[in-house]
């Protein structure tokens, strides 16, 4: 086993714990106040809707190792939008207020360490024999 393999594993298994307890937050709050929040951000409420589907399966499925490349790239357009919109008025570190865009920064890399080369250690992509997942 090459360290790049274990290194991207422990990324797929971190990041995806991460976006699924996210999700499970808003799931837990309710859909009507992630809709809520994402109106008062200015972005349309159904948004809120695939963006919590997108952290509780995708996260699941990223644990699992299965369409890792596809929901990296889901993730990484997540993290855009979250800085773009709810976070870069507050900074890299926070104004005081709130909080900073340094973990989004943080797991937009990630996402895109996996999005550009996946992870197969113990995935069931390859299990299943899909390609460089």
């Amino acid at each position: 086993m090459h360290s790049h393999e274990l290194g991207a594993f422990l990324l797929r298994i971190v990041i995806g714990f991460i976006f699924f307890a996210h999700g499970w937050v808003k799931w837990q709050r309710g859909l009507e106040a992630a809709t809520d929040s994402f109106v008062a951000m200015g972005l349309p409420g159904w948004l809120a809707y695939i963006v919590t589907i997108i952290e509780l399966a995708g996260g699941w499925a990223m644990m699992l190792g299965l369409g890792t490349r596809p929901i990296a790239a889901a993730f990484a357009v997540i993290m855009v939008g979250a800085i773009a919109t709810a976070k870069v008025d507050a900074g890299l570190l926070g104004n005081g207020r709130e909080t900073g865009y340094e973990f989004n920064l943080a797991l937009l890399a990630m996402s895109v360490y996996l999005w550009l080369n996946g992870s197969r250690l113990w995935s069931l992509d390859a299990v299943i024999g899909r390609p460089r997942g």
